[in-house]
């Protein structure tokens, strides 16, 4: 799950990765509970970015409610709109639906990017 990679050449992979993340962990928490397919999907994710052990504690922190959301930053992740968008999407559909309050979460994400 999560097919995003690579950089661009403003943004490296890794930098691009955890600022991912982050929004991520704000859609997660959105319903105020992570699905365990939720937490693989995006544990599994930092993982292939090559995200190293800080990043990936910080992430098993926040997924387990031990840690405060860190914001992400959008700017950073304006420059790769579509990616961003697809990846929060496939986010909303590990549980195989999407419903009217994530498909409103998903339009406010766009709107943010611009």
């Amino acid at each position: 799950m999560l097919g995003v990679s690579g950089a661009t050449p403003d943004v490296p992979a890794k930098a691009f990765a955890f600022e991912l993340l982050k929004l991520l962990l704000q859609v997660a928490w959105a319903d105020h509970d992570v699905a365990p397919a939720e937490a693989e999907a995006l544990l599994d994710y930092a993982r292939r970015s090559g995200l190293g052990a800080t990043e990936q504690s910080a992430l098993a922190a926040m997924l387990a409610g031990g840690a405060p959301l860190a914001p992400p930053n959008l700017g950073l992740l304006k420059a790769r709109r579509t990616d961003v968008l697809r990846a929060v999407k496939e986010l909303l559909l590990v549980d195989l639906e999407l419903v009217e309050e994530e498909e409103e979460l998903l339009e406010q994400i766009a709107a943010l990017l611009g």
